[in-house]
């Protein structure tokens, strides 16, 4: 019962603060270009998760006259781990306030982390079963733990901070479509590696 009203507390509190910065923006225009909404977004879903957390999903109806807005803090559970904080899109999924604190500061978020870490984790996912614990996105690689019929991501290391043995152990060959864009060439001559197969084609 307290967690509701602390959840309705919360809800209340970031309506109110969404509807001010709303309406100091566009007072009572209802007609809102793409542009000047994904503007809004990023301003307010900053301040939001400096000012009310980092587990916040805010939705802005700009179709209605004035505004409306639905605001949904993510779900938190306590256990011996500490608290968990469940994904939005995944059921499954906890985060551990480690990863999410870890995911903050090694991507320079300080917008709604676990909307970022749900995108991440999409991908991520499709990994599951090529490194025991571990799950590989383009972004980088979480540590997990199955606890309970529950995934529990335990922390996230960015692309940048893996060591070449890393690299090699989590973006083998069959994990060749998670690497980084930035990271793969068309020209052979220009890489630093070669998968096998392509190797053997470009030595003949």
């Amino acid at each position: 019962m307290n967690k509701d009203r602390e959840f309705e507390f919360k809800k209340v509190q970031i309506e109110s603060f969404v509807k001010v910065a709303f309406q100091k923006k566009f007072g009572r225009n209802s007609r809102v270009s793409i542009r000047k909404r994904h503007k809004f977004m990023d301003e307010v879903t900053r301040k939001v998760s400096k000012k009310f957390g980092k587990d916040v999903l805010c939705l802005v109806d700009f179709t209605k006259q004035g505004f409306v807005t639905l605001v949904s803090p993510a779900k938190k559970i306590s256990t011996e781990k500490g608290k968990l904080t469940q994904s939005f899109i995944h059921p499954q999924v906890f985060y551990t306030s480690h990863c999410i604190d870890r995911f903050s500061q090694r991507t320079n978020t300080e917008d709604n982390c676990v909307v970022f870490l749900d995108s991440y984790m999409s991908d991520a996912l499709l990994s599951y079963g090529e490194n025991e614990g571990h799950l590989t996105c383009p972004a980088g690689v979480f540590a997990y733990e199955m606890e309970n019929e529950r995934l529990i991501v335990k922390t996230f290391v960015n692309f940048e901070l893996l060591s070449a043995t890393q690299i090699k152990k989590f973006y083998g060959p069959s994990m060749i479509s998670t690497f980084p864009k930035e990271f793969l060439t068309d020209e052979a001559t220009e890489s630093d590696f070669i998968i096998g197969d392509e190797f053997n084609d470009f030595s003949k």
